[in-house]
This record gives structure tokens, sequence and C-alpha cells, in this order.
């Protein structure tokens, strides 16, 4: 099973297994399960590398190896196996989407399950969570139009709703952000400096959107077309922080504009064009988005060694941070 698909499966997985291991599986002592099953890896191969021009290929290689060392170099997999490789795959978005420019390519470093058969350790097809270094990839569904019924994307609420403030991600002059979920995942963005290659969508905008979206259907509605041509003659471009409601008047609900603030809100955005440098080979990262998830502490602690493998998710947390730096100067 490729690391991409592991990643997919990851909670389903996860779950189904706990569930059949104790009826299945011979225990194995502690010693044997964690202890002696050190520095296990598995090198999965390149996927999709055939479709890249020999140049960019060994342009994306080179960057992935030094990514690649970055982990296998440091990180030792106590008490599970590291499955690792690298897609190469170019995804819909950077060939439909021409406002954004780069070829995309992910690396995955996936923390697997090691269980006991006929009382010999083994390595499972069963994620704990993984660590995915994703380069000129979305970093917040820009590039795509994420729900057809609105025309945009929207922002997750977890990157402004946050535990000590509420405010939108903004460009930083480092180009480094960190953003940590509720769920345990870390996202770090590494950009340019000043810069982020999306932006949010002004009320203009949507509601410009929405005249388009009702006028397409086979019978529009009057009352929505109008109800939205109004608001759009008194539109003005900042943010649009939108929610669905009832609306006096009408027959069906519509959007209408609320705060940040709102837990019902949605935050739109698109992609900022003017952020690509096209005179870079398409193979240069213009943008950085890595990810560390793993699954709940619950379903660690099932395993009977929660403690050791929410250590391996800390050293990767440190690999992570320690190589940051360098990171952010890949961004060309």
């Amino acid at each position: 099973m490729s690391i991409m698909r592991c990643v997919l499966l990851l909670i389903v997985l996860d779950l189904w297994y706990v569930s059949q291991a104790s009826a299945q599986n011979t225990p194995c002592d502690a010693s044997t399960r964690f202890d002696a099953v050190t520095n296990m890896w598995k090198l999965e191969p390149d996927q999709n590398i055939s479709q890249l021009p020999a140049a960019e290929r060994a342009a994306e290689r080179s960057i992935m190896r030094r990514v690649v060392e970055m982990f296998t170099s440091t990180f030792v997999p106590t008490g599970a196996a590291a499955y690792y490789g690298v897609n190469y795959d170019i995804v819909t978005h950077a060939v439909t989407n021409t406002s954004r420019y780069g070829n995309t390519y992910v690396f995955t470093l996936s923390h697997h399950k090691i269980e006991c058969h006929n009382g010999k350790p083994a390595a499972l097809d069963v994620s704990f969570g993984n660590v995915s270094v994703q380069v000129n990839v979305q970093l917040v569904g820009e590039a795509s139009n994420g729900e057809p019924s609105v025309g945009f994307s929207f922002l997750p609420r977890g990157y402004y709703q946050l535990k000590d403030r509420i405010a939108l991600p903004e460009p930083t002059a480092e180009g480094i952000q960190e953003f940590n979920f509720v769920d345990g995942t870390t996202v770090w963005w590494l950009t340019r400096a000043g810069a982020l290659p999306f932006r949010y969508v002004t009320r203009r905008e949507f509601l410009q959107r929405q005249v388009d979206i009702v006028r397409s259907r086979s019978t529009p509605s009057p009352g929505l077309l109008a109800y939205y041509q109004r608001l759009l003659s008194e539109a003005t471009d900042d943010i649009a922080f939108v929610k669905q409601a009832q609306v006096p008047g009408l027959t069906e609900s519509a959007y209408v504009f609320t705060t940040l603030e709102d837990r019902a809100n949605r935050v739109y955005v698109t992609v900022n064009p003017d952020y690509y440098d096209r005179t870079q080979p398409k193979s240069a990262p213009q943008h950085t988005l890595i990810r560390l998830r793993r699954v709940d502490v619950a379903s660690l602690n099932r395993t009977g060694n929660g403690p050791r493998h929410l250590e391996s998710f800390q050293k990767l947390r440190e690999i992570v941070g320690a190589n940051l730096p360098e990171f952010r100067a890949m961004v060309k």
C-alpha cells in the first residue's frame, strides 16, 4: 500500500485493528515488542516520477533527498516502523489553476504499528500518524473550488480561532508560521517573507460569485437573486466573514455577513497570483507546508505503550523545529 493511502486510512485502520488484535495475536513481552525492534525503516518506491521532465525530476529529487536525510539521520522509530517515501504527483489544481505556479511533490514519513504474530514482532500496515512535507501544494485549499455551491474554498477555523486569540493569519517577515490544532496536529507554513500564496475573498467578490451561481441554475430564484444583487450594489472590499441564515422575505436560507469571532462563520480564500515567481523553474519550492499528525492519545494508550509513541512524535516535532530555517531557505 502506498504512503499516501496509509495517510488516508490512518484513523479507520487503527480503530479496526485495535478491536481485532487481542483476538488474533499472541502477546509479546515488552522487551521483544519495543526494545528489540528499533530503527526499523521501510523505504517506499518513488511515486509518479516518470511524468516529470529530466531536469525537474533531478532538481526535485535533490530537494527530497535532503528532506529524507533530515529525518532518517536523527529519528529512531523505537517500537514502531517508519515507512517513508516521496510522491511526485502533479495534482489537478497545479495544472488547471493557472493563477498558481510550480510542481507539487510530497515527502511522507509514517509511524507504523508493530504487533506480535506467532510471538514475534512484525510491522503492520496500520499508521499511528505521520509527518509530511508538502511542496507547492495548497496551504488552505486556495487553489481549488472546495465548495462548488459557494465558488471558493474556506480557511479552516483552527487557523484563526486560536486558544489565545482570534486573528486571521497574515504574512510574516520570517516566512515561518506554526499552528497547533486541538486534535494534536501541528502545521507549519514556509513562505516568502511578507507574502502568502492566498488572499481572503472580499464581500464584493463573494456576492458577485453568488449572483453568478444563482443565475446559472436551471430555475433561478428571483428573490434570492434580488437579495444578492442588492447587497452587491452596496458591497465593499472588506474581507467577507460569512454564514448561512434565514433572511426575512426569502423562502430559503441565504448567506449573510458576520464577524470573525462568530463560531459559525466561514472565511473564504482564493489564490494570490502575485505571490508566485514564474522566473523560477517549476521544481523550485514556492511555498511548503509541513504537517505532523497522530491518532488521539487514547488510541495510542490502547497499544500498551502510549508514552513511547508520544515520545516519538515529540521527537519528530523537534526535528521539524530544528530544520525550519533550512526548510524556509528552500523556498525561492
